[in-house]
């Protein structure tokens, strides 16, 4: 008679992890009290607009999502490299283009002379890319765990630098306001945005858990279940108890203890206000306490979030940083950000119509200076535990740590 488990959560761990044990011959069975499948990687459609939960994207320099996912059959499309930073200088609005100088060669050499920032901030980049790049993946984990910020002035950034550029661009990764974040975990970053490109699948983020999921069959998913473990044999589901070899909590169990919070907003407007592929950061956001971090517009990389004729125009701001303007409600944060906007794009915006506003309150695992950041994920002795809490918030965490528990859970059924 073969072995079953029960996996508690329908996110990206929680199917990859089923999929592996399914493929191994376990009788797998998901459950999870939403009516959707991928936890946070969610895509709506809303008036023809796909909607994801968040401002998401996928990362094709991941090792493990290049395992797992094959990016064509997703109709992947990327993002320009480097970016687009808006500040106010002398009460005038101006916009930089930062390509990068080694996928783009040309457009690196005209944005290093635009003015944005000195030469040597310019090859300080150049050399942090190398030093991130250098060697196995392991040596990201390396050196010390300081703050980000910290470590970024220690390579002898600008303070201009990192508050004009690192800050909106990591904030709105890390989804904080002061780049407390471990170095490591900005290491890993930063190596995998030199390396790879930032995608969207055609079908919006939720296409990633949806191929899991078509692996896995459906038939083994059980949504809008009232699940709670009872113990490392049982699950009560909808009040019934269920009996397997072994049990998963492919959830974030003390996800309470995140603070980290994000608010994003979509818009649907009749053109995109940017005449690039790039997303647009905020330089003026820490140092002139403004709200917004980062502007994508998902619709100028895959047409198909957008209807004929329209653009989806997606808003990230860092909760943390709504906190500081002492911002809480939808209606405040619409009016600020709305305010933002139209300092940068003029009367356009007036025109442009809310989509949703999404409050997403604890977004990411905290992961901070002297986390002890590893390139292996935690696991829990005694219980079976798996999601990007176990390493880092991050779809490659995620991945990494379901990989880990199925294998825990093969070897303790042998």
């Amino acid at each position: 008679m073969g072995h079953s488990v029960a996996v508690i959560g329908a996110g990206i761990a929680g199917l990859r992890c089923a999929l592996l044990l399914k493929e191994s011959g376990i009788d797998v069975q998901v459950f999870d009290r939403q009516e959707h499948i991928g936890g946070r990687m969610v895509t709506e459609r809303v008036n023809g607009f796909l909607i994801d939960h968040g401002f998401h994207v996928m990362q094709t320099a991941y090792p493990t999502s290049q395992r797992i996912f094959d990016f064509e059959s997703l109709g992947a499309q990327a993002f320009e490299p480097g970016a687009i930073v808006v500040k106010n200088r002398k009460n005038k609005v101006k916009f930089w283009r930062l390509a990068d100088p080694f996928r783009r060669p040309f457009q690196g050499l005209m944005s290093g002379l635009n003015g944005f920032t000195s030469p040597f901030n310019l090859l300080r980049v150049a050399l942090l890319r190398a030093k991130v790049r250098k060697g196995s993946l392991s040596n990201v984990y390396l050196e010390g765990d300081d703050t980000s910020k910290n470590w970024l002035s220690k390579r002898g950034f600008s303070s201009s630098m990192i508050d004009d550029f690192f800050h909106p661009l990591f904030s709105g990764i890390f989804l904080e306001n002061e780049l407390r974040t471990s170095e490591r975990m900005f290491r890993f970053v930063f190596r995998m945005m030199s390396k790879g490109d930032m995608i969207l699948p055609r079908e919006g983020i939720a296409a990633a858990p949806n191929s899991l999921a078509d692996s896995l069959g459906f038939e083994r998913i059980h949504l809008n279940s009232d699940v709670k473990q009872i113990d490392a044999f049982t699950i009560s589901v909808n009040d019934e108890l269920q009996n397997f070899d072994a049990v998963i909590c492919a959830y974030n169990p003390r996800m309470s203890e995140s603070k980290r919070h994000v608010w994003t907003l979509h818009f649907d407007a009749e053109k995109s206000p940017l005449n690039s592929k790039h997303i647009l950061l905020n330089g003026d956001l820490k140092t002139k306490n403004q709200l917004i971090a980062h502007v994508a517009v998902p619709s100028d990389i895959q047409p198909s979030y957008a209807p004929n004729g329209r653009s989806l125009v997606t808003v990230t701001i860092v909760g943390e940083a709504a906190q500081e303007l002492g911002l809480t409600s939808e209606r405040e944060i619409q009016s600020k950000a709305l305010q933002e906007l139209r300092d940068w794009f003029g009367s356009q915006v007036d025109t442009w119509d809310l989509l949703a506003t999404q409050h997403i309150e604890h977004a990411l695992p905290e992961i901070s200076a002297d986390s002890g950041l590893s390139e292996s994920p935690l696991i829990r002795k005694n219980s079976f535990e798996c999601g990007d809490h176990m390493m880092h918030g991050s779809l490659e965490g995620a991945l990494l740590s379901a990989e880990k528990t199925a294998k825990q859970v093969l070897e303790s059924l042998t």
